[in-house]
């Protein structure tokens, strides 16, 4: 849910704005990154592009567990069999390149899940990731040295619980935190002659809570609502000073220098329902995005001052239909989602006594087209895993400026496919998955992961999941 916040805020991502003008305070704001490293997503939720969801799923993407619900989901829709409540606990790990796709100094997440099932009614989980990338390097020549360096850090922790209320309700919440810094450092220096010292750096600290509730119609259906609020506090800083011949500080200049605050909220919707005649499902999912950014400093660079600012602002909605059918052996997925977003924003800065103006006003529409196949190999121990994904974009950017504006209009079509392979020893789920294609309208952002970078992977790179219950 928050992901999508990130996709349709970010449309382009570039920490260091070199040659940066006055007039385009607005449209940088806009582009700086939403850090997201944990995705609520199982392997087999990747590979079936959100349609199968798992325990994992239910307490990560979701923050409440139908297991609770007493549905008797057929075993060939589960990830094993007996998973509609044999199990007590189990843990979920994930080692492959698609944690954290595209980032600074080749890093990868390290990703892992543990949920318990405390008893009938009460279920809880815990997610962890951690990222990290550092390279530093020292030269001494004589009377010169040079040093330069490339940080990167971020952890993403979530906790999620489930209650079962009655028959016929249950109840969720959880609470995400985010943390990330990146800092990118040159430093120069001869003696009798002077030297400099740069330096571009990102942080951010964020905190998610979302809750949600799903009541029971009869135990084939269901409706459920969720929100989830979201603030964060992202900040750029982009600078250099200089050293005279004996080293001390003669002036830093400021390029940048935006502490932001940002504040969205998600309501969603859905109904699910299980077919009485044969094994499958359908889901109607639909909802509303609100999010604004703000920057929450004056002193914006050396020669820049923030006089007024119009929050950039964007509204999103969306409506989606999935189903899951059974021909034969083979379960075959298929789904469609439509959706709409609207983003716009202004700012009046002063450079260095020429006040001056920017704003900004993008949509975005989209339509993707999911088709997949899931086809047992081996009984109930083996399954094949078949799926693509199609992407039509229409984007408009427009940029207003005192002198005009300039805009861009963009229709794009994008493709994606997956294939994985899913495993069942005893009590033991494994699955091996090669995800490829680009997620449309994503931009790789140089710390942290955009929504979508799991399934941009290089093709001879592989994602392995296990998932052990006891």
């Amino acid at each position: 849910m928050e992901g999508r916040i990130a996709r349709l805020t970010v449309a382009g991502v570039v920490l260091a704005f070199a040659g940066r003008s006055a007039s385009a305070v607005t449209r940088e704001v806009a582009n700086v990154p939403a850090f997201r490293l944990t995705f609520g997503d199982s392997v087999l939720n990747q590979l079936t592009y959100d349609t199968y969801r798992t325990a994992y799923d239910e307490l990560q993407t979701r923050p409440y567990n139908l297991l609770f619900a007493g549905i008797g989901r057929h075993a060939n829709l589960s990830p094993w069999p007996g998973q509609e409540g044999g199990y007590a606990r189990y843990v979920d790990a994930l080692i492959g390149n698609n944690g954290a796709a595209n980032v600074d100094n080749n890093a990868d997440a390290i990703q892992g899940t543990m949920i318990r099932r405390q008893t009938g009614k009460i279920a809880w989980g815990v997610t962890a990731a951690f990222l990290a990338g550092t390279l530093q390097s020292d030269d001494t020549n004589g009377a010169s040295t040079f040093s330069d360096g490339d940080d990167l850090k971020g952890v993403d922790v979530r906790g999620a619980a489930a209650f079962q209320l009655g028959e016929r309700r249950v109840l969720g919440g959880g609470l995400r935190l985010l943390y990330a810094t990146s800092s990118i450092t040159e430093d120069s220096f001869e003696a009798g002659v002077g030297g400099f010292s740069s330096e571009d750096s990102f942080d951010q600290i964020g905190v998610i809570v979302d809750a949600g509730l799903r009541t029971f119609l009869d135990p084939r259906s269901s409706w459920e609502i969720a929100g989830a609020l979201s603030y964060g506090t992202p900040s750029v800083d982009e600078k250099s000073t200089s050293f005279d011949a004996a080293g001390a500080p003669t002036g830093t200049f400021v390029t940048s220098n935006y502490d932001i605050d940002d504040l969205s909220f998600t309501v969603t919707g859905s109904y699910n329902r299980l077919r009485a005649d044969s094994p499958g499902e359908t889901e109607y999912r639909g909802g509303l995005t609100y999010a604004q950014r703000e920057i929450g400093n004056s002193n914006l660079g050396t020669t820049l001052t923030l006089l007024s600012q119009d929050p950039i602002k964007t509204t999103a909605i969306f409506g989606s239909a999935k189903s899951i059918f059974q021909a034969g052996e083979t379960e075959m997925f298929v789904g469609a989602r439509l959706g709409y977003a609207m983003v716009d924003g202004a700012t009046q800065v002063d450079a260095g006594g020429t006040p001056s103006s920017e704003s900004i006003d993008d949509t975005q529409a989209d339509l993707r087209l999911t088709l997949g196949v899931r086809q047992p190999l081996y009984r109930d121990k083996l399954r094949f895993i078949a799926s693509g994904r199609g992407d039509v974009l229409r984007i408009e950017t427009n940029t207003g400026f005192d002198t005009g504006d300039n805009g861009d209009t963009a229709t794009l079509t994008v493709a994606q496919y997956a294939i994985g392979l899913e495993a069942v020893l005893a009590n033991v789920t494994l699955d091996l998955a090669w995800l490829a294609g680009e997620e449309a309208a994503v931009v790789p952002v140089p710390i942290g992961v955009p929504s979508g970078a799991r399934r941009t992977v290089e093709l001879d790179r592989l994602v392995f999941s296990a998932a052990v219950s006891w």
